[in-house]
């Protein structure tokens, strides 16, 4: 009897014990809206959070920057502090949480800058999102389709990647979700070797992430609730450059739109993307002729695959004279995947794919652009599909507008955000649906 009241006044303690005994993790998950605020200028931010086994996972979207859905770094808490980081450290938020409202300091290396969020009730989307796989030879793609609420069937785009190691999240999460608002229906998926993705892109040819993007087209044909005559695809930069090897493969697809891709073979276009970078940092005269020359020279090694000590030694010798380009220039370790996934695409040239496309074209060009071959590039897509009678050609340049096609404002005050150009996500939602909306 002794033991049995000593059990029952040890948890008549426990019981009557102060709430601050057991103390509980801030309440973080949800939806939070807000802006992040720097020398009075917003721009609005969202964030999602989720508990899961234990650990916070979330995402983050920088909507005016074409951003949503881009999976956060780490979640620490030290109450009453969150600190919240992005990929790769970013960006950190460090605030104080009280109920729904969390708000502080916002750190990205620029000047001092704040956020406010609150939590607010996440709306149920005009859309449903399905998590899919497909297959291409021995590579399984990993990717999210968004379909439009209603019975359909609808319009599809497949969206194609830029250079490197590009997920789903991100820009193209954005255009997903601005596209299966608007009733057409978008598959983003993470680029072989990177996300859930098997298999290795810096190993693979042009030809090899075709055939990735085809295998994706094969998987919307058999979907009941997408329209498989009008299924289309979209590439930005490098997805743009490759976009009409994708449509010369197959005529199941329905309309091609290339924004700011190349249509010169690779290693020309790399020469002009070299030399535009070295003169928009005020490069000229003799320093900018030598600059060209290491630039031929570069582009060489990387086409033969030989002579990457003599370059080296080219540069060691431009970085000692003090050469203003040097750092820009400076090549990539002889054992970089960098030389061999080149001569892979060296040769590649679009021009010889848009002869064989004859569907609705929508060409857009940046009028800045200091990457891609803008001008050669219209001049041969113009001149191939009027050679061809391909009558239902676009093709735009956006005045002003980088390669990445958000706007970056100069460093003048007032301060302003980074912002997505003005009316090109309409753009491309508008025509879309001019060009589905024939019978087919």
């Amino acid at each position: 009897m002794a033991s049995v009241r000593r059990f029952f006044a040890v948890l008549l303690l426990l019981l009557c014990a102060p709430s601050t005994v057991l103390p509980q993790a801030p309440q973080l998950e949800g939806h939070w809206q807000g802006v992040i605020v720097r020398d009075s200028a917003e721009t609005p931010f969202l964030l999602d959070l989720e508990r899961v086994d234990g650990n916070w996972r979330g995402s983050f979207g920088f909507p005016e920057q074409r951003v949503l859905e881009y999976p956060l770094g780490k979640v620490n808490i030290a109450p009453p502090t969150v600190t919240i980081a992005g990929p790769g450290d970013s960006f950190t938020l460090e605030g104080t949480l009280s109920q729904d409202a969390l708000a502080g300091a916002f750190k990205d290396g620029g000047s001092a800058a704040t956020f406010r969020l609150k939590r607010v009730r996440r709306e149920e989307r005009p859309y449903t999102t399905e998590d899919v796989r497909f297959v291409n030879g021995d590579v399984t793609l990993a990717g999210s389709l968004d379909i439009p609420r209603g019975s359909g069937p609808f319009p599809a785009v497949i969206f194609l990647h830029g250079a490197g190691p590009e997920v789903r999240w991100g820009a193209s999460r954005f255009f997903s979700d601005y596209f299966a608002r608007r009733g057409i229906a978008a598959l983003i998926y993470d680029k072989r070797g990177t996300g859930q993705s098997t298999g290795d892109w810096r190993r693979s040819d042009f030809n090899a992430l075709a055939g990735d993007a085809l295998a994706a087209l094969r998987l919307l044909k058999t979907h009941e609730r997408i329209d498989s005559k009008k299924i289309g695809i979209y590439g930005h930069s490098q997805g743009g450059t490759i976009a009409p090897l994708i449509a010369s493969e197959t005529r199941e697809v329905a309309f091609v739109i290339s924004a700011a891709g190349g249509a010169i073979p690779m290693w020309q276009s790399e020469i002009h993307s070299l030399h535009t970078q070295v003169m928009a940092r005020g490069v000229q005269g003799d320093s900018l002729a030598r600059a060209d020359a290491f630039i031929d020279q570069t582009v060489a090694v990387a086409r033969s695959g030989t002579g990457w000590m003599q370059l080296d030694s080219e540069w060691k010798s431009a970085e000692k004279r003090g050469e203003p380009w040097a750092a820009l220039l400076r090549p990539a370790p002889e054992d970089s995947y960098f030389w061999s996934f080149f001569a892979k695409i060296a040769e590649y040239n679009a021009a010889d794919y848009w002869r064989k496309v004859n569907v609705p074209v929508l060409v857009i060009q940046a009028g800045e652009d200091i990457y891609a071959p803008r001008d050669r590039s219209i001049a041969v897509i113009h001149s191939i599909l009027r050679e061809t009678g391909n009558a239902d050609f676009t093709i735009l340049v956006l005045p002003g507008a980088p390669h990445n096609l958000v706007l970056q404002p100069d460093a003048n005050p007032p301060l302003k955000w980074p912002r997505l150009y003005p009316g090109y996500a309409d753009l491309l939602v508008s025509w879309i649906q001019y060009r589905m909306a024939k019978p087919m």
